[in-house]
């Protein structure tokens, strides 16, 4: 009986590590499929609207209005996932509404001229389930992959996602450049559009290949407004929200509109302008992990203040009279290292800012104050831009002393107070050559004694 029960419990724990092989190659088939998406549209889409509108307002506010309005629809998300008690059917049905949103826009772009109005609608409806999935996305990793292997797994998905993501931002971009020269720059978008719609749906069957091993944690709770401030409040190492938010606002002044500022001030064609973009991909994917190593020693206030002052500076070094590719994509690139030190970051103060039992709802309630912060400071950029047609520098200007400024709410925002450590006094040179010197001397002084005390042993010959 005792060996028939070990066979048994072998077999059981054999299983069990075959499907946890495979739930993993199918989270990174997702992971792959879903930076397909965000590589062929999310990041295009500013030109999108530049090219159909030819406004640079209306190009910086299609990354900040619609994330607002999405961080809004998705506070219903909370309570539906309750009710809906499963976070595997709630996420593919999340990612399956962002397939239809994307298919939608490629069909509208196919068919005739979008208006505005339904662009933005319809990236509103996307960033809703795009925030919506998010949550219960993490809670279901936290159940499916053991802590054993999870640092090593996603890093190592990370760095490959990001490889597949910008990958697949060169490859649009290349397609960009021939279609603008062809003068089908819109029909090239539909197309971009169709493959990041059929990327996510292929995803969603990757979804439904993984396992579930707990539909909802038992310790799940909803928390409404009041109750989620309140969880803030009472947490010292929340405090760095309260940063985070003056960082979106000075963050979302400018960086909105970079991509028309390289096309109508510095002259680049679409395809160059996303060339840049990708140069900022690509060297956050090369920074993150550097900066992953050293975060538990740096800590989320002396990361936030590194990238303060570095995008800081990268808004001045944009009012340099320079237009030459090379300078704006080794710009970008310094931008997209900064980025990467405040992404990693908030994901620090996200992480020990709240349990992970009520994490859900505090950051859905969050998402509205930092998403709205977001819409302010690109509000304000947009009315510098209408007031001053075409006046990038004053708005680059504006961005820098905002995001220096950003970084006076840093005092009142530490993370962790670190235990002092007591001075030690300063050996000098001497005294450590004395140090090194002493057992020596010692060794020395015991052979010598050793050595009398033998010759006083010695008996003289008698004559």
């Amino acid at each position: 009986m005792h060996t028939l029960g070990t066979v048994r419990l072998g077999y059981r724990s054999c299983q069990e590590e075959n499907r946890l092989h495979q739930d993993l190659r199918w989270i990174t088939r997702e992971g792959g499929t879903f930076c397909v998406m965000s590589g062929s549209a999310l990041e295009f889409l500013p030109a999108y609207v530049l090219a159909l509108s030819k406004s640079a307002l209306a190009s910086g506010q299609i990354g900040t209005i619609p994330m607002f309005v999405g961080a809004v629809l998705q506070n219903l998300a909370p309570g539906a996932l309750r009710w809906v008690a499963s976070v595997r059917l709630w996420s593919m049905f999340m990612a399956t509404f962002q397939g239809l949103v994307l298919l939608a826009l490629a069909v509208g772009s196919t068919l005739g001229h979008l208006p505005l109005w339904s662009v933005f609608t319809l990236v509103s409806l996307y960033w809703a389930a795009a925030w919506s999935v998010g949550p219960a996305w993490n809670t279901w990793m936290d159940s499916i992959v053991p802590a054993r292997v999870r640092a090593t797994y996603f890093s190592r998905r990370t760095a490959l996602c990001n490889l597949v993501q910008w990958g697949t931002m060169m490859a649009a971009s290349w397609l960009l450049a021939r279609g603008q020269h062809l003068g089908i720059t819109v029909p090239i978008f539909a197309s971009l559009f169709a493959i990041a719609g059929c990327a996510r749906l292929v995803g969603v069957y990757c979804y439904a290949r993984q396992s579930e091993p707990v539909p909802l944690p038992a310790n799940y709770s909803v928390l409404g407004f009041r109750q989620a401030l309140e969880k803030i409040r009472k947490t010292p190492k929340a405090r760095p929200l309260l940063y985070l938010l003056g960082g979106q606002f000075a963050l979302r002044l400018a960086e909105p509109f970079v991509y028309a500022f390289l096309v109508q001030s510095k002259g680049l064609s679409y395809g160059a302008a996303a060339l840049c973009l990708a140069a900022g991909t690509i060297c956050k994917v090369t920074f993150m992990p550097q900066l992953g190593k050293r975060a538990d020693n740096l800590g989320a206030s002396s990361l936030y203040r590194g990238a303060g002052l570095g995008l800081a500076a990268i808004s001045l070094l944009w009012l340099l009279p320079i237009k030459h590719l090379a300078f704006c994509i080794a710009v970008q690139g310094c931008a997209g290292a900064c980025t990467a030190a405040f992404e990693l970051a908030n994901m620090l103060v996200y992480l020990e800012a709240v349990p992970a039992a009520d994490r859900a709802s505090v950051l859905a309630r969050f998402a509205i104050f930092n998403n709205a912060a977001g819409l302010l400071g690109s509000a304000l950029g947009g009315a510098v831009l209408t007031l001053l047609p075409g006046n990038y520098s004053a708005l680059f200007a504006l961005a820098a002393l905002a995001r220096v400024a950003a970084l006076k709410l840093l005092p009142a925002a530490t993370v962790s107070v670190a235990p002092k450590r007591v001075a030690q006094k300063r050996r000098r040179p001497e005294d450590l050559a004395q140090r090194l010197v002493k057992p020596y001397r010692a060794r020395r002084r015991s052979l010598r004694l050793e050595v009398g005390a033998a010759r006083r042993q010695v008996v003289s010959p008698q004559p």
